[in-house]
């Protein structure tokens, strides 16, 4: 492989490890708020007359807030399994790439 073929891939490595590390950002972000965003809803439902902690809990999973936060979640998700796995693609075809390039040198040294 060519100084430039590698620098290309390791450019391409460099690309989906930024937007691998912002849908990580994303999805912790999502995951951490869903917490956040259930116990304000569940606030919010106690101030409404809801006297119940189980009733607080199934209204607020009800709102649509919540729901809307659930589907976002779960687009960060497949978003970060999407690069995730762009990134093992390249490190696959990287270490596939290397074990070449050994046997070729093995090759040549035992024909010499």
């Amino acid at each position: 492989m060519q100084d430039t073929n590698k620098e290309k891939i390791l450019h391409g490595l460099r690309e989906i490890g930024i937007k691998h590390a912002e849908a990580k950002k994303q999805l912790t972000t999502l995951e951490h708020g869903r917490q956040i965003l259930l116990a304000d809803l569940m606030k919010e439902y106690l101030l409404q007359g809801e006297k119940t902690v189980a009733g607080q809990d199934r209204e607020a999973r009800a709102d649509d807030r919540y729901k809307k936060h659930i589907e976002a979640l779960g687009i960060a998700i497949e978003n970060e399994l999407k690069w995730a796995w762009e990134k093992k693609i390249v490190e696959i075809n990287f270490e596939k790439w290397k074990t070449e390039m050994i046997n070729n040198t093995i090759e040549r040294k035992n024909y010499g």
